[in-house]
């Protein structure tokens, strides 16, 4: 009960933080920014429910009442309804949970052994090859994969290696330099455990949209309608892996390019990001604190069962 309990609050924390984003921040140019709220907010998600404050202010008039108000006994009348003699709702949830993280653990542990074997195939590259006062590998790809990169791996295929190097290299660089491979992973094993919750693949999603606005932004300005083209140009490869960062991703195509061309915000803008101070404060209200004034059953049972 306690683990469902737990997996309550921190799914509604992720729902409100990721809502917070697609409203306010989502058009902001401040990706470094807004990379940090995502990532923020997801360890918050997941620390936040850990934290019990428990208090007995006297206010004139009540407060809301708190996920940690609601009793066991209530959430118990409401989940534990047999199905049959020995059987009920819990145990089925139960299973078909630990079904989902099986299954998406395992699609996680096949892209590692994906990746693996591209990085193991690929040809090293002596270190004369690597840009001086780089800390990476650097390896080159004889299939038809994308370039990408993966922590501190750069992986080009045999085309790039030879024709588009330079622009490919300054732009993994920044993905291996900003440890991008890190949010990936990150959001990797989040979905193995919320794996029910359809915005983990939202989040998955902006994520990899500003880790690409933030490596597409070290072109110049004299440069991006060249470089909009070059994106055009460059064929459509087959992506190496779900967790390495590929220079081309069609899906976000799209996207890179408008926000290659977009104008960057004004610095008023960041006034936004205030707002995350009294968000957190809220949902960390119903998720964090207990009055003790209510008692641990300020929600019974009998009280919301109809007669």
């Amino acid at each position: 009960m306690e683990i469902l309990i737990y997996l309550l609050k921190t799914n509604l924390c992720l729902v409100v933080f990721y809502g917070f984003y697609w409203v306010f921040l989502r058009r902001n140019t401040f990706f470094v920014a807004n990379r940090m709220y995502l990532i923020g907010s997801i360890l918050l998600a997941f620390c936040l429910p850990l934290i019990k404050i428990k208090h007995n202010y006297d206010f004139e008039s009540k407060l809301p009442l708190t996920i940690n108000e609601l009793s066991t006994e209530y959430i118990s009348s409401i989940l534990y309804t047999p199905m049959t003699a020995n059987f009920n709702w819990v145990d089925l949830m139960g299973i078909i949970y630990l079904i989902g993280v099986a299954v998406i653990l395992g699609r996680v542990i096949f892209a590692f052994i994906t990746i693996y074997n591209l990085l193991i195939n690929g040809d090293p590259l002596g270190e004369d090859e690597t840009r001086e006062g780089r800390n990476y590998w650097l390896l080159r790809s004889e299939g038809t994969v994308s370039s990408y990169s993966f922590f501190n791996f750069l992986i080009l295929n045999r085309d790039d290696l030879y024709y588009n190097r330079s622009m490919i290299t300054d732009h993994e660089e920044v993905h291996i330099g900003q440890w991008h491979s890190f949010d990936v992973l990150l959001l990797e094993f989040v979905q193995v455990f919320c794996w029910f919750n359809p915005l983990i693949g939202f989040y998955k999603q902006s994520l990899r949209q500003i880790h690409e606005f933030i490596a597409d932004g070290i072109v110049p300005d004299d440069e991006k309608v060249r470089y909009a083209e070059f994106l055009f140009a460059y064929n459509f490869k087959t992506n190496a892996s779900t967790l390495s960062n590929n220079f081309f991703n069609d899906s976000l195509l799209k996207e890179r390019i408008l926000m290659i061309m977009q104008e960057r915000s004004p610095a008023w803008i960041q006034l936004k990001y205030i707002l995350i101070v009294p968000l957190v404060a809220i949902i960390g209200y119903f998720v964090v604190v207990k009055d003790i004034r209510r008692g641990d059953d300020a929600l019974k049972p009998q009280t919301f069962i109809r007669k």
